[in-house]
């Protein structure tokens, strides 16, 4: 799985430094975006998770407020703070240090989409146990 690209909800998703080379501390992620999409309000308790913007506009929502960062800016979520974002019309391209094994939630649910529609509840569950708990299903990955 490390450095295959493979797809997530119409983002390409590829797993540079797993879990598992971190000595579980963290994961690394380069994701591109398609314009206009993202997640569903989620926290994640087993760590903090940052994003390096590489390319395009990015509007982050943090603990109640919006962030917007561009190209060379770095937006830092701490541990279990409610956090979504929505790309701008462009799409982007972000390096994420996320939390540990949050990598098999991301894979997990893209070989699911892969045979098909995967239900929010099924969705909510794999992201649980890799630890990525929704609080919401507004606009996620819409």
């Amino acid at each position: 799985m490390k450095n295959q690209a493979f797809d997530f909800h119409g983002s390409k998703f590829t797993i540079k430094i797993p879990t598992a080379e971190s000595n579980g501390k963290y994961t690394i992620l380069d994701v591109t975006h398609p314009p206009n999409v993202g997640p569903a309000l989620h926290t994640h308790p087993r760590g903090p998770e940052t994003f390096c913007i590489i390319e395009g506009d990015y509007e982050f929502f943090l603990n109640g407020r919006s962030i917007l960062a561009k190209a060379g800016d770095v937006v830092c979520v701490p541990t279990g703070s409610p956090h979504r974002f929505v790309t701008g019309e462009n799409g982007g391209h972000v390096i994420v240090s996320s939390p540990p094994n949050l990598e098999f939630y991301f894979w997990n649910v893209s070989k699911l989409l892969k045979k098909g529609a995967v239900s929010r509840e099924q969705e909510s569950d794999i992201g649980r146990k890799h630890g990525q708990i929704f609080l919401d299903d507004v606009r996620h990955w819409t």
